[in-house]
């Protein structure tokens, strides 16, 4: 009688309980790998922005209090020589909607000649960047704008501000950007932007933000405290963050989302431990005597505790088999529509989430079936025996 064969019998014994334990195991760990794939996306996205070396600057007390366009000037000056700084890029919220919709796109005005430095993990050929100087109306735009509108390279698109004097203006998408922090965005010159704000009785040359492409991590972190003391006690005042700090703003307005995301993951390792433990000891109540039997027969103590054991660690692998497999088959085969999440589009399982689950149920497989497995080797064989299931 081989360990494997008494393993099995021992999951069919009751199967209404093993069917039920596993799927205790198996729903908890579909959201464990959900959970965590979505916490390794923004951890993934935070190291692609922070490669970019960018600053952002903006009013201290509100993004919605606006700076002068002559900020641009008085900030290249403090590193004449670029020894700092690559270039300084002014940008304006615009916050365009595609008419007929409800939808609010991440629509940003550009400062027309440092966008395409400032923002070179958008891709621009020199082609692209030729057609974005010629065209006016020029817009970079999103891969997951672009799918979810159903929009082309070369296409004419009209938006509709959110904010006053709610302007319409008509774009011509010269790019379709796939590189994955910059899918929600909807970039266009800040120029035309203004003409069109001055044609409509509203001149005011304001930025939201000015974003500045650093060469080196420790010139953003000099940069940032200069620009801030430059400007302190001014009716400009700014703040300076490092995009991921500038990013974490608007992420956390909508909650702690990456926060309540590893709580639920813990929740969930706790939630299949209980379920582990409780299966486990029952289990070994109910066959203490056959656990006498096997001793009785010569099974050694050692192959009596991993039979226990090894039916708890069965248990927990198969179970979270039963929660990874579906979940990562059904996204990848028929993945989830576009998300708005900020800079993530979509949820895409990693590898480390699914890995981190199986760990964790042989983790939970072994602290649950442990200690039955312990006094199982103690239980002396009269003792056994002698109970009554």
């Amino acid at each position: 009688m081989t360990i494997s064969y008494v393993l099995m019998q021992n999951l069919r014994r009751n199967r209404l309980r093993t069917g039920l334990t596993l799927v205790a195991f198996a729903l908890p760990m579909a959201i464990f790998v959900a959970a965590i794939s979505f916490v390794v996306a923004l951890v993934e996205l935070s190291a692609a922005s922070q490669k970019e070396l960018r600053l952002a600057v903006h009013q201290k007390t509100t993004i919605t209090n606006m700076l002068p366009e002559a900020l641009r000037r008085k900030i290249e000056a403090l590193d004449p020589d670029r020894q700092r700084l690559t270039a300084v890029c002014g940008m304006r919220w615009f916050g365009g909607r595609v008419p007929g919709e409800q939808n609010t796109i991440t629509s940003l005005a550009a400062d027309a000649d440092t966008f395409p430095i400032v923002y070179s993990d958008t891709n621009l050929t020199d082609a692209d960047v030729a057609e974005w100087m010629r065209e006016r109306r020029a817009a970079v735009v999103g891969q997951a704008v672009a799918e979810r509108y159903g929009w082309k390279v070369g296409d004419l698109r009209t938006l509709t501000s959110t904010v006053p004097p709610y302007l319409s203006l008509e774009f011509k998408i010269v790019k379709i950007v796939d590189n994955p922090t910059r899918q929600n965005f909807f970039y266009f010159r800040r120029d035309y932007l203004q003409e069109s704000r001055k044609a409509a009785g509203s001149d005011d040359p304001l930025c939201n933000v000015f974003w500045i492409k650093c060469r080196s991590a420790e010139a953003l972190r000099s940069l940032q405290k200069d620009i801030d003391a430059t400007f302190a006690h001014t009716p400009d005042e700014t703040k300076s963050e490092d995009e991921n700090a500038f990013a974490a703003n608007f992420i956390q307005a909508a909650g702690n989302i990456p926060g309540l995301m590893q709580a639920m993951a813990l929740v969930v390792v706790v939630i299949i431990a209980l379920v582990a433990g409780n299966t486990m000891m029952m289990s070994f109540r109910e066959r203490t005597r056959e656990l006498g039997v096997f001793k009785a027969i010569g099974f050694p103590r050692l192959r009596v505790f991993i039979i226990v054991l090894g039916e708890s660690l069965m248990l927990a692998l198969i179970g979270a088999l039963l929660g990874v497999l579906p979940t990562v088959t059904m996204l990848t085969l028929f993945p989830l529509p576009r998300l708005n999440f900020g800079p993530i589009t979509q949820l895409r399982i990693s590898p480390v989430a699914v890995v981190g689950s199986l760990i964790i149920a042989l983790a939970v497989g072994i602290a649950a079936g442990l200690w039955p497995a312990y006094q199982a080797m103690r239980l002396r064989t009269t003792d056994a025996l002698r109970s009554v299931a």
